[in-house]
């Protein structure tokens, strides 16, 4: 019973370095998603309580094919859709259309002890009278732990991906008319040592960030070569598990930031420190939550920016409401780093909700909603804005999967130096192969 909380903490992390960021939007139809994510991820599966997604259905199970002591899970994804407002404008919207493919292939071991395991795919975007808004998204990673003793392992991953902005982000650019490619190169180590109720996490990551060019909307070219940076991370958790299902613990997570630039006015090279208390506990036999709330203190080289410092929050809850219907929650507030010229960073602070309810054992529509809020350090500016959305996925059998999304988003800007408010519904439908 003890170890509950241990194994799924365990085959968590690795499917949540497999899989990626999930709670994923599909309208979107471009790879976003958070460049960072936390140094050693939460989950609030333990297998007591099942999420309407977490929840197995063999039946509906992709069953991959062999290859010695692996199996590898190949799918491809095929979509079309439509946006109200293409290049972020505030006056003067342009609607399009657009279409997607997205194959990909996994590939993970099956072994009693040990587990390797990698995810391949190609993410193509084409608009129909919108070029600059194309996109070529890709992603190779590889991840890997190795078990040592009873729960104790080590876990690496290492990866290489094209992924894009999000127009809607307060980082995008104030005029840009283009799609933001980011180059992202990741490697990460961690370690974990299990004595009883004790668990001590050691975790070190590497992240590297190259932007590309893009375009305005009267066509100049934008070049964003400013924000390229360099991210290093070393953090130390202890955890006390109070029940089998139930942990409180302590963390501090040291972050060093190094832009490449060679213009004075945009170096934000950067050292933080960030302490936290938090739990992985059950409110309730119906809700159970996991996050921390802590502090952080940012100081940067260049004398231009002062020193910020702040409360830091990174919390998640589940209520499951019924065997067949789940609603999540998320809160968060950091500091981002900014692509404002005059401004060190901002804070971003975030709330969502999503509901999640199995109709048919293979239907399950949704519903979601966020809010966020975007404030600027030395400089005007202040964002907030919303989006709003649902869709549903249709399982056919095992090879063949429907979805449909769509949602609603508002941005407003206010300050002297305010970007441009932007209204956009977004929808697309997609048919998933896989094997």
């Amino acid at each position: 019973m003890r170890r509950a909380l241990s194994r799924a903490r365990r085959s968590g992390s690795l499917a949540l370095l497999v899989a990626g960021t999930s709670w994923s939007n599909g309208a979107a139809a471009q790879v976003f998603g958070p460049l960072l994510d936390s140094e050693i991820p939460l989950t609030t599966q333990t297998g007591r309580n099942q999420g309407v997604q977490d929840r197995a259905k063999p039946e509906l199970a992709p069953v991959g094919l062999p290859l010695g002591s692996f199996r590898i899970y190949p799918d491809i994804t095929a979509g079309v859709g439509i946006t109200t407002n293409v290049v972020g404008a505030e006056v003067d919207a342009r609607s399009d259309s657009f279409a997607t493919i997205v194959p990909q292939v996994l590939v993970s071991s099956d072994w009693g002890r040990h587990a390797l395991s990698g995810r391949f795919s190609y993410t193509g975007a084409r608009y129909r009278w919108t070029s600059a808004k194309n996109q070529d998204g890709f992603l190779g990673q590889v991840d890997g732990r190795l078990d040592i003793v009873g729960e104790s392992d080590v876990a690496g991953s290492a990866s290489y991906r094209r992924t894009y902005e999000d127009q809607q982000e307060a980082n995008f650019p104030v005029n840009g008319g283009g799609s933001v490619a980011v180059d992202q190169a990741r490697g990460m180590l961690r370690a974990a040592l299990v004595t009883n109720r004790l668990r001590w996490t050691a975790s070190g990551d590497f992240n590297s960030f190259r932007y590309g060019d893009t375009v305005s909307t009267t066509g100049t070219t934008i070049n964003l070569a400013f924000r390229d940076r360099d991210v290093y991370r070393g953090t130390v958790r202890a955890e006390y598990q109070t029940s089998p299902d139930n942990s409180l613990f302590a963390q501090v997570t040291y972050r060093r930031t190094d832009y490449v630039t060679t213009v004075p006015d945009d170096d934000r090279t950067s050292g933080e420190w960030r302490g936290s208390l938090g739990a992985i506990a059950d409110v309730s036999s119906l809700v159970r939550v996991a996050g921390a709330v802590g502090y952080f203190r940012r100081s940067y080289s260049n004398p231009l920016f002062d020193s910020v410092g702040g409360l830091a929050i990174d919390v998640r809850g589940d209520y499951y409401l019924s065997p067949l219907t789940t609603i999540s929650g998320v809160i968060s507030r950091q500091l981002e780093e900014a692509a404002v010229r005059g401004s060190p960073g901002y804070f971003a602070t975030r709330a969502g909700l999503r509901l999640d309810h199995e109709l048919l054992r293979n239907l399950i529509p949704y519903l979601s909603g966020d809010y966020f809020t975007g404030s600027f350090k030395d400089v005007d500016r202040r964002d907030h804005g919303f989006s709003a959305g649902g869709g549903f996925e249709y399982t056919a059998n095992r090879r063949w999967v429907l979805n449909l999304d769509a949602n609603y988003r508002s941005r407003l800007s206010s300050g002297e130096r305010r970007g441009p408010e932007i209204n956009e519904f977004r929808a697309i439908t997609s048919i998933k192969f896989r094997i």
